[in-house]
């Protein structure tokens, strides 16, 4: 942070300040003071001054992985660009898709079938919003009667989405559920403010974490304004199919695979910071109407993290306005590469090596990949010996190409675990490992685009 001092000045006084509260500050809110709070602050300092540069007006932040960037806009922004309004919405892939299929089911195959960490052929249709009979009654058409529950690899999804391809019970199916969604989902948008008349009289653009930018695509869809709104993002590895490239802002890392953005995405891990730039709200799950309001419907018990959540959020704000007293003189002066630079220099060692006492403090908290958080994992569980071998570099090249077959270890936070399990040597050649099967993704991804 030695290139804009007024970033490392805030983390010694933010830090001081929480050390004179508890004399042993527990390592993960340390790292949250001395990592996430600047990155979190570079983000939205590029936001607010790019915002400004180019007359947006509004900016709309997205829950659950923007919750802290607007924490912090909300006290960086009347500094910054004090002429853009600044709001928050109960939004998440599930909530906004699960209506979007109302207007294009046939759409919908790309995103009902995506992968993730512990998919079952459940989890798959529970994002269609399928009954439970109706789940088995398609499983038996999949080939996966009483099979519903167990873990699908790369294979059995290609050939699922293959065969519901062909199901014109399927598409109308999800049709069904969708349309009951609609409705609401467009109320709650308009009472945001986020309707076509609002935006034809405001520039308006969201800020989220990114990573494919889906979330941007169904609010244009779902408002039906083509692609009016225009969206910021901490990191995008791709952008939807048919979306003007243009209209998706990144910081961080960009689609392709330019030696810049390979270096980023390969020392970089969405579960580790979607878990910690989050909300102490659980996921959106749809809306419902309480009197004059519509209002998200969310779980009762909130973040599994919650506490955690709470405490930083704190941080959050005292780092910021420590940050705004520091740089209302030189924000003219400061350049977007000296911003990437900071997070390049906290965020690398933290995410692809971690010392022990990072991957134990981070790597407890819980997490849920998929767009149902239906159930949570701890970030980085420790592996076994069986474990580290089954997630060599070219055993798990091998099955993903289809040449190979077998389960490839799960963990949130890979490096996390490989850190927590082995020492010396075999630690690091498990993590140039990981790199090397993180960078080689990459490339195929950007070949195959």
């Amino acid at each position: 942070m030695r290139r804009i001092p007024a970033f490392s000045e805030a983390t010694e006084e933010c830090l001081r300040s929480a050390c004179k509260e508890d004399a042993e500050l527990p390592a993960e809110d340390s790292l949250f003071i001395c990592v996430f709070a600047p990155v979190i602050s570079a983000f939205v300092f590029y936001v607010l001054t790019d915002a400004k540069k180019r007359g947006f007006k509004r900016l709309v932040f997205c829950a659950r992985d923007a919750y802290l960037f607007y924490k912090s806009a909300q006290i960086l922004g009347p500094v910054i660009a004090p002429e853009i309004s600044l709001s928050y919405i109960h939004v998440s892939r599930y909530s906004l898709r699960a209506a979007e299929y109302a207007l294009s089911p046939d759409d919908c195959l790309d995103t009902i079938c995506l992968g993730a960490l512990d998919l079952s052929f459940e989890k798959m249709m529970k994002r269609a919003s399928l009954s439970d009979e109706e789940i088995k009654h398609f499983a038996k058409i999949c080939g996966l009667d009483g099979k519903t529950s167990e873990k699908l690899d790369n294979r059995q999804i290609s050939e699922i989405k293959k065969r519901l391809l062909n199901s014109k019970e399927f598409f109308e199916a999800v049709h069904v559920h969708a349309k009951d969604k609609l409705e609401p989902a467009l109320d709650y948008l308009k009472q945001e403010g986020l309707d076509k008349d609002s935006l034809r009289e405001t520039g308006t653009a969201i800020v989220d974490s990114g990573w494919i930018g889906t979330v941007q695509k169904s609010l244009n869809k779902l408002i039906g304004v083509g692609e009016k709104l225009e969206g910021y993002y901490f990191g995008l590895y791709s952008v939807p199919k048919g979306v003007s490239e243009e209209r998706y802002d990144s910081f961080y890392f960009s689609p392709g695979a330019g030696v810049m953005n390979l270096g980023r995405k390969n020392r970089f891990s969405v579960c580790l910071f979607e878990t910690v730039c989050s909300s102490p709200e659980s996921m959106t799950y749809g809306y419902e109407r309480q009197g004059e309001k519509i209002v998200p419907i969310l779980k009762p018990e909130g973040n599994p993290n919650r506490d955690y959540i709470l405490r930083i959020t704190d941080y959050m704000k005292d780092y910021s306005v420590r940050l705004a007293d520091s740089l209302k003189d030189d924000i003219a002066t400061i350049h977007n590469h000296d911003l990437i630079w900071i997070c390049e220099e906290l965020l690398k060692p933290l995410m692809s090596e971690p010392i022990p006492e990072e991957s134990r403090a981070f790597g407890k908290l819980l997490f849920n990949d998929d767009v149902i958080a239906d159930s949570d994992y701890k970030l980085a569980g420790k592996w076994s010996d069986e474990d580290l071998k089954k997630n060599s570099f070219f055993r798990k090249m091998f099955i993903k190409s289809g040449i190979g077959e077998g389960d490839i270890p799960a963990s949130g936070w890979p490096e996390g675990s490989i850190t927590d399990s082995c020492t010396g040597l075999k630690r690091k050649m498990c993590l140039f490992s990981e790199r090397a099967s993180k960078t080689v993704t990459e490339i195929r991804k950007s070949i195959r685009a």
